[in-house]
């Protein structure tokens, strides 16, 4: 009989002794030597299992005999996980322990609200790759050494966990497809709450639109509209994101109890914003140009179709120019629609490559393609038929899942949840 148990704080002494025999038993599968481990005092011991938030730390107990450890640890992303120390003695392989320990891991990450699960295994190791690609890791391609120095190869493997859905709330006169319907407070607090009971995860407050044929509002008319809004949903237990370019929107914002900033232009607008961020999820998004008004004209001219890796090398830039905390917290966003034109196929092939953009960054992305308008081409959607424009979103949004997207940004959330139960079986 396998149980999977936490450790206890007292219990670091077991811990102890399952790491230094995992690493006697298999001295060149672990990024940490025996002879390294084996000077550690107590207190370096005990702090390994101490109560940590981001990290649980089990054994897998056979008959009562621990015979196992795993750790899982959250990234400071929020949306990756990534476990390690993985080990089961021999006297108990094969008997269900490791796909025990394995399906905690992805148990815990996935209530922790992370949307990947990663991991390296040391190439040579067959068994423990059979085992993770039966639990439903995938090979990302990914090579590196064991630890520095060492002449073992590793493999990167991950599992997607879940996808997360980012609902939109508009609290705009001229949104492209919902403008004016929530711009009352009241409206706007009740479609937000509505959008969580369909499924949202994050809720995605915009006061300011940005389509080719958008007003730019002032600072202040934008807070105006937003922070009520943001206030009251947050306090109604929303994780809420300010969709914004400036600032001081989002600093006021995040104080109103927003938790992630959404800046499409990446920073480009207002490169302030890479301080206000503070302790917040920072996306970044791709776009090319210093106003809507260049990003937009920029679409008229003759330039050659924006190929995924050019976006790449931008959004790298961008996050580059975050604070290093801020870095290592940042999705990113590849921008469909802005300043791609309304071209399907530019589109398209960005949104098929969000998994090697997520890859290339080591970032977690978000795919925004609902409502816009390279869908309506794409699709024949034609006129002002909404039903038809969500399903042909929903999708749009499905083929960035599959492609690797963290992050869903969608009008309909509803839709989306449904196709995702049948598409993704999450």
């Amino acid at each position: 009989m396998i149980a999977i148990r936490a450790f206890a704080p007292d219990q670091w002494r077991t811990w102890r002794d399952l790491r230094l025999r995992a690493l006697a038993d298999a001295p060149d599968a672990f990024g940490q030597t025996l002879a390294e481990a084996r000077v550690h005092g107590d207190d370096a011991w005990q702090s390994q299992v101490a109560p940590d938030p981001t990290r649980s730390v089990w054994y897998a107990e056979r008959d009562g005999v621990p015979v196992g450890t795993a750790v899982v640890k959250i990234a400071p992303d929020r949306l990756r996980a990534h476990l390690y120390a993985m080990w089961v003695a021999p006297e108990a392989r094969r008997c269900g322990a490791g796909r025990a320990l394995v399906a905690h891991a992805i148990a815990w990450a996935r209530d922790q609200g992370a949307c990947e699960l990663g991991l390296r295994v040391t190439a040579s190791n067959t068994a423990a790759v059979e085992l993770y690609l039966a639990a439903g890791f995938a090979d990302t391609g990914q090579r590196g050494e064991l630890r520095p120095g060492s002449a073992m190869a590793v493999r990167v493997l991950r599992a997607r966990i879940r996808t997360l859905i980012m609902g939109v709330v508009n609290v705009t006169p001229d949104s492209f497809s919902d403008g004016g319907r929530y711009l009352d407070p009241d409206t706007a607090v009740a479609h937000g709450l509505q959008l969580m009971r369909d499924g949202a995860d994050i809720l995605d407050v915009g006061g300011e639109a940005t389509h080719p044929r958008a007003t730019q509002v002032t600072a202040e008319e934008e807070l105006r509209r937003v922070l009520p809004v943001v206030e009251r949903l947050a306090a109604a237990g929303a994780v809420v994101s300010i969709d914004t370019t400036k600032s001081v929107v989002a600093r006021a914002a995040l104080a109103a109890g927003a938790r992630i900033v959404n800046d499409v232009s990446g920073g480009l607008f207002d490169p302030e914003i890479a301080e206000a961020i503070g302790e917040a999820t920072y996306i970044a998004g791709h776009l090319r140009g210093r106003t809507l008004g260049e990003v937009f004209a920029a679409e008229k001219a003759d330039a050659p179709p924006l190929d995924w890796t050019a976006v790449a090398d931008e959004l790298a830039e961008r996050l580059a120019a975050l604070p290093a905390p801020a870095r290592a917290r940042a999705w990113i966003d590849p921008g469909l629609g802005f300043g791609k034109g309304a071209d399907p196929e530019t589109n398209l092939a960005l949104l098929r490559h969000c998994g090697d953009l997520g890859l290339r960054l080591d970032r977690p992305v978000v795919a925004g393609a609902s409502r816009k308008r390279f869908v309506r081409i794409a699709f024949g959607v034609h006129g002002p038929d909404l039903a038809a424009l969500d399903a042909a979103s929903v999708s749009a949004s499905c083929e960035a899942v599959v492609a690797g997207a963290n992050v869903v940004r969608v009008h309909n959330v509803a839709l989306l949840r449904a196709a995702l139960a049948l598409y993704t079986k999450q």
